[in-house]
């Protein structure tokens, strides 16, 4: 802007010294709107997309995205981290990709440079893919986003007024549960298997984000942690009350307009394999059933 300021200055000396002649005023115009920074300019084509980073997912991929689909998202990106002779998300994802409603990123046995592949991958995606979407959303395959009320989209949702002044809005967890112990996996929908609201768990002042896209490189951070995004944004509750940005938690929980589904124990033999995949978050943790 400094360098935009001197043109402006200069150049009208120049006019005001030739009594503003036609052909220096247009000179003028055409100095000042060339200079301008083309980069800095906008150009979001789409509206929302979803991060999301997973192993050992194919019996949930195809419900996580006809859900994500309904609720009116436009893109979402899979960091697949499976083993590198292990299942791949692709192989029951073909029509998805061919459409081009899920690119697939190959993360296959990628073992971290951090202590956290869970961040990695979502740093490396709000880079590659802020300019291009208003927002991306970065949700495990176990959380599915449930809004206020139920027949509103995702677009209805972030262009509240409510969120206008927020850059992440960070949304409280609520673990769901079957009603008796499930011992075993069953070939059902998670919406289905597990419909029990599980409010009084200190689990679910967790909250995941929901972050602004279209910013300059200036405004891109570290993550501190997979649950609270980039420190420098402003960050809002469902509510559109201001919180702090730094932290993974809201507590007590906000579900005035919307609460993730948290499906994190399952089945206890669902859970079982959980531990032994091994967690995307810390890479060191023991995966043991003991260590729960």
């Amino acid at each position: 802007m400094k360098i935009n300021y001197c043109i402006f200055k200069i150049i009208k000396i120049f006019i005001n010294k030739f009594k503003k002649s036609i052909f220096l005023t247009f000179l003028f115009y055409i100095l000042i709107f060339s200079s301008i920074n083309k980069t800095n300019i906008k150009q979001i084509k789409k509206f929302i997309c979803l991060c999301v980073i997973g192993k050992k997912e194919n019996i949930y991929v195809k419900e996580y995205i006809n859900h994500y689909k309904k609720l009116g998202y436009n893109h979402i990106f899979i960091y697949d981290n499976n083993d590198v002779n292990g299942e791949r998300f692709s192989d029951i994802l073909k029509s998805e990709i061919q459409n081009g409603f899920v690119s697939i990123i190959d993360y296959f046995g990628y073992k971290g440079k951090s202590n956290s592949i869970q961040i990695e991958a979502y740093y490396d995606c709000f880079k590659r893919n802020n300019r291009n979407f208003n927002w991306l959303s970065f949700y495990d395959f176990d959380e599915y986003l449930e809004l206020k009320p139920s027949n509103i989209t995702i677009r209805d949702f972030l262009n509240s007024n409510r969120y206008k002044k927020c850059q992440n809005i960070k949304i409280n967890w609520l673990v769901f549960s079957s009603k008796n112990e499930t011992l075993y996996y069953e070939n059902k929908p998670l919406q289905i298997r597990f419909n029990n609201a599980c409010y009084n768990l200190a689990s679910n002042k967790h909250i995941k984000s929901t972050v602004r896209g279209g910013f300059n490189r200036n405004y891109w951070s570290k993550w501190t942690n997979p649950h609270s995004s980039l420190i420098k944004f402003k960050s809002c509750s469902s509510s559109g009350k201001f919180v702090n940005s730094e932290t993974p938690f809201i507590d007590p929980p906000d579900y005035k307009y919307a609460f993730i589904k948290h499906y994190y124990r399952k089945s206890f033999e669902e859970f079982c394999l959980k531990i032994k995949r091994g967690w995307p978050d810390v890479t060191d943790k023991n995966n043991s059933i003991n260590s729960i």
